[in-house]
């Protein structure tokens, strides 16, 4: 059985998963059959800089259609310049932050506290920016406890599934 790097946990296959993809922001990622997608109306959330928020949801003993994961993607298409200053913005608003290689790119794993439990975000700040989370809460939250990583859900496998066309020219 191969082992994750660094984590010492059992490797997870993603052969057979589902792709989801969205052609106007260029964002796809795989995630197991037993996980669905819900693409939310981006007038419920107030982010004026938004493009696509989609949840994957899943379902635990406790709460069933709970928000396992969250990838919000911003419109803009970055930039050298906006890459530096919202790296340098996002950094300041974590207690801690460490990187992670994903689609070839450096993406921020932010730490952070907050009511009652800490809580991670991934933000990919190149080509696009997308923040990803996990809304397990309660009875669950040990299950995204910091870093991102598999357990229950394969948080950490879906994660590094994340792919982003380039922007059509």
């Amino acid at each position: 059985m191969a082992l994750n790097a660094g984590t010492g946990s059992p490797q997870v296959s993603t052969q057979g998963w589902v792709l989801y993809q969205n052609a106007a922001t260029g964002i796809s990622f795989r995630y197991p059959r037993s996980l669905r997608i819900h693409e939310r109306r981006l007038q419920e959330f107030g982010l004026p800089d938004a493009e696509l928020i989609v949840d994957l949801l899943g379902d635990t003993e406790m709460n069933p259609g709970t928000t396992v994961l969250r990838f919000i993607v911003n419109r803009s298409v970055a930039t050298p310049q906006t890459v530096e200053e919202r790296s340098r913005i996002i950094r300041k608003g974590c207690q801690s932050t460490t990187t992670m290689l994903l689609d070839g790119h450096q993406a921020l794993v932010c730490v952070y506290t907050g009511r009652a439990a800490v809580h991670w975000s991934v933000v990919v700040l190149y080509p696009r920016e997308c923040t990803i989370l996990s809304l397990l809460a309660g009875a669950d939250s040990y299950e995204a406890s910091p870093p991102p990583r598999d357990g229950a859900f394969p948080l950490l496998s879906i994660i590094k599934t994340l792919h982003f066309e380039p922007p059509k020219k």
